[in-house]
């Protein structure tokens, strides 16, 4: 009873500590840039937050300054654009962020069509401070080198990333271009029963030269069950959803969150054109214009099917896999 009230009591600063945080991250893509970046080097450090801190701290003059030149001369920047390279994944996690389990069945997208749609959005935008490519499981994309190979050739992108659940080794081409590429590994930590070969993936990343990073964390936050209807809030929940700060680039469009996109793909939502950017017959202008008014909304429809990634989230335990149960 105790603790209930508590957090009620607590709840509305929570609430306007989360909402302002996201809001200036949002606001400011160069300041998210910065320490979206920054907080990498720090990542296999005890003290990663104060590092993060104060290299963010250190930078936000100069970030707050390239986003006001921005602004004055319509450069369109974007903090964090994240890619599924794929929709199939070597596990079956019962609360994926990604919803990869609950997609209906697709054809792989072929790596000359994300080629394409990566080279539309880089003609139409100044800054990509970090390109994450993702999956269900990255390394599982029979071409993910020439993927990474289209990210690497423009410097309009600052940094790239891959995402990987560690149970797969890389084929040799793929190991060639993260490391020509100077691109992050980052790999899940999900346990030795799940993740047999991390080790010597680890091992195989380190010898290249590539830099990589090994998540701590143990639970995640429950996003809800894909397509069901949520009864709070959307509008509440999107102002404190941390997922909106990372934009969705699939099947050529841009999206304001993953989620959004999956849920449009799947029919849960009509094709509303309003709710993305097309970058296959965007230019710099069209693309500008669309994105500035995207990027004002306070809310998605998609936002009534998910719980959102706020500090409210129920925590689960990571990739706990689905079994015949809970299919």
């Amino acid at each position: 009873m105790k603790t209930s009230a508590l957090k009620k009591m607590i709840d509305p600063l929570a609430y306007l500590f989360w909402k302002t945080q996201i809001g200036v991250l949002r606001a400011f893509p160069p300041l998210q840039g910065a320490i979206s970046v920054h907080s990498l080097g720090a990542a296999n450090s005890k003290v990663v937050w104060v590092k993060t801190l104060f290299r963010a701290a250190a930078r936000t003059p100069g970030a707050l300054l390239r986003h006001w030149r921005d602004k004055r001369e319509r450069r369109a920047v974007l903090s964090r654009v994240n890619m599924a390279v794929m929709t199939r994944c070597t596990l079956n996690c019962d609360k994926c962020a990604g919803h990869i389990p609950d997609l209906r069945p697709s054809a792989d997208i072929p790596a000359q069509d994300m080629v394409r749609d990566i080279q539309s959005l880089l003609a139409c935008v100044d800054t990509i401070y970090v390109f994450y490519l993702s999956g269900g499981e990255a390394l599982l994309h029979p071409d993910l080198d020439l993927i990474i190979r289209a990210c690497a050739e423009s410097e309009k992108i600052r940094q790239i990333i891959v995402q990987t659940n560690g149970t797969l080794i890389p084929q040799a081409k793929v190991l060639a271009a993260l490391r020509e590429s100077n691109a992050v590994v980052q790999i899940s930590r999900y346990g030795q029963a799940l993740q047999p070969k991390v080790e010597e993936l680890k091992r195989l990343l380190k010898e290249n030269g590539i830099a990589h990073t090994h998540s701590s964390s143990t639970t995640w936050r429950d996003l809800g069950d894909f397509g069901k209807p949520q009864e709070s809030s959307a509008r509440r929940r999107f102002s404190v959803c941390s997922v909106q700060l990372c934009r969705a680039l699939y099947d050529g469009k841009l999206h304001l969150c993953g989620v959004s996109a999956f849920l449009m793909n799947d029919g849960y939502l009509p094709d509303n054109k309003e709710d993305y950017v097309d970058v296959r017959t965007a230019d710099a202008a069209s693309f500008y214009a669309q994105w500035s008014k995207l990027i004002k909304k306070r809310a998605l429809p998609a936002c009534s099917y998910c719980l959102g990634d706020t500090y409210r989230s129920p925590k689960v335990p990571v990739a706990a896999q689905r079994t015949s149960e809970n299919t």
